[in-house]
């Protein structure tokens, strides 16, 4: 078996903005180097300055650069005959799958790795898979079983329009294994020695009693996290308990205009809890400050994020995790027993076509897209302080939840552990083609070109549930409550996909003057109203913690 990385790389632009991509990548890599089994590591490379990345990550790894084999990939006759199968580091197979067309014989499988997979840019790439003479040697490795059914139900999804318009019965062939991520876990016992963790809250200007809940990332609304969740759970947290809370949020402002949007957010919800914002690159903070930490809080709402490498780091850092029940999050976290997973909700399938057309239509660009999504995905900050509360009043259950995480880190999300993960796949898919024709090649593919799916229905295994029409909601804020949240841009920048202001304060009105109403009972009172517009207005409110769900 001879495998080859297919290697991009582009140098950041000035700047300190450190991304989550860059980083699996690069992780990735040095693993590969440090538990592979290849007496040589193939790359096919393209431009100078991706073969001296490579050179420096397996310096950094300790390899001896003799074990690496440079291939010009201009060079598809020359250098691809020999491989059995070419790797990415991306799910985006370029022009490979055609250009494997040139070869004659076995030829090579593909294999790429999922990250996230919204957005127009990444429905051109997934349609490739169906257009392109993809075969079911050829797999997309998926970090977490949501990005897996997201992949498979925009497959479905594109295989049915091209049904429709042409009349053809086809099913994309491509596998769809599922391998985590992984991370250096014993790496982390460093990082949160005893006299690290005096260090990094000294400088926090912290005491030992001060409770300190950890977000770390990117500081964004756009393709992280919407912040008001963690507000408010901190916030309500701090008064269920009566601890001295802090909310201590490492990373980065992407765009920097979010960093005046945060802090009002912060100023206006948070009067229990102080909330202090460090600079990733901050240099007194060189290891980060996972030693500062004593719970770990990251309630993300964005269809851009696909895994986390995040909450795997809080469990080697031995923190107890407070983390949204979405996508990839929820797959490291045993409920209840090494963490905790937090409700979320979203409209039901079908009512996401008007955030499509954001897209298609070129009247928000990606940012404002995921941006706009985010607002109709409610984070339960209710279930989220009580949980914070239960973690801060007992200190026991702090540990043992800490203590059961970095054993499954450890046993589970270790590279060591990962990467012949990988090697037994690359050789599963190499005797299966080696079983198959050797020329049994795809012929007169139709094109086509549906690209963004109704979010909803594409990433209806993203949250924990979606509403119901049974459902009930209640009014949980008061009027002073409601005013004040309505008055921040970013609590209403996706007005225009909501019902309007007058038919919005209706609504609240009529919930509030029956104390609950079921969705259903909404729907047939305010039938008027386009029912996507209805269905995403109520998901809204129940995000920004004007409505809540009652429990049945």
């Amino acid at each position: 078996m001879t495998v080859a990385t297919y290697y991009t790389y582009v140098k950041p632009a000035a700047g300190r903005e450190v991304f989550g991509l860059h980083v699996a990548v690069e992780n990735w890599l040095k693993a590969w180097f440090q538990y592979g089994t290849a007496e040589q590591f193939h790359f096919l490379i393209a431009e100078t300055t991706e073969w001296e990345r490579i050179l420096e990550i397996a310096k950094n790894a300790n390899l001896d650069s003799k074990r690496l084999v440079r291939l010009d990939r201009r060079m598809v006759r020359e250098n691809f005959t020999q491989l059995t199968t070419v790797f990415r580091l991306s799910p985006d197979p370029q022009q490979l799958l055609w250009q494997r067309e040139m070869l004659a014989g076995q030829r090579f499988n593909f294999c790429g790795l999922a990250h996230a997979i919204s957005g127009l840019e990444a429905g051109s790439m997934l349609e490739q898979y169906c257009l392109s003479p993809s075969v079911n040697t050829d797999a997309i490795v998926c970090p977490s079983r949501a990005v897996q059914s997201a992949i498979q139900t925009f497959w479905d999804t594109y295989s049915e329009y091209l049904h429709q318009r042409f009349g053809a019965q086809f099913k994309c062939p491509v596998q769809l294994p599922i391998i985590p991520l992984g991370i250096d876990g014993e790496r982390f016992a460093t990082l949160t020695a005893p006299k690290n963790r005096k260090e990094q809250r000294d400088k926090l200007g912290l005491s030992d009693d001060d409770i300190v809940l950890l977000w770390v990332g990117r500081l964004s609304l756009a393709i992280k996290a919407h912040p008001l969740a963690m507000f408010q759970a901190a916030e309500r947290a701090a008064e269920l308990s009566g601890a001295k809370v802090h909310l201590v949020m490492f990373g980065y402002f992407m765009p920097v205009e979010n960093e005046a949007q945060f802090r009002q957010l912060a100023g206006d919800f948070c009067s229990k809890v102080k909330v202090t914002f460090v600079a990733g690159y901050d240099a007194r903070f060189p290891d980060g400050l996972w030693a500062a930490g004593d719970i770990f809080l990251s309630l993300v709402d964005n269809i851009q994020e696909s895994f986390g490498l995040t909450p795997l780091e809080a469990m080697a850092a031995g923190l107890p995790r407070v983390i949204s029940d979405w996508n990839g999050y929820r797959d490291c976290v045993q409920d209840g027993e090494d963490g905790y997973l937090v409700p979320t909700t979203q409209p039901p399938p079908g009512n996401g076509r008007a955030l499509s057309e954001l897209l298609l239509s070129g009247r928000n660009m990606y940012g404002g897209y995921l941006s706009k999504s985010a607002l109709t995905i409610a984070v339960d900050q209710y279930f989220a302080a009580e949980t914070i509360a239960l973690l801060i009043n007992d200190k026991e259950k702090r540990k043992m939840i800490a203590d059961k995480a970095r054993k499954r880190v450890l046993a589970e999300y270790n590279w060591k552990h990962l990467i012949p993960a990988y090697e037994a796949l690359w050789n599963e898919m190499s005797s299966r083609r080696k079983a198959q024709a050797a020329d049994n090649r795809p012929k007169l593919w139709p094109a086509a070109y549906p690209q963004v799916p109704d979010p909803y229905t594409m990433y209806a295994t993203y949250p924990s549930k979606a509403l119901n029409k049974t459902d009930k909601l209640s009014v949980v804020a008061s009027a002073n409550e409601i005013s004040k949240t309505l008055r921040h841009e970013v609590n209403v920048l996706a007005l225009d996909l909501m019902a309007t202001s007058e038919e919005t304060t209706k609504l609240i009105n009529h919930i509030a003057n029956h104390n609950h109403s079921s969705i259903a009972n909404i729907f047939n009172l305010f039938s008027s109203l386009e029912p996507e517009r209805l269905w995403r207005t109520l998901a809204w409110l129940v995000k920004l913690g004007i409505l809540r769900i009652q429990k049945s």
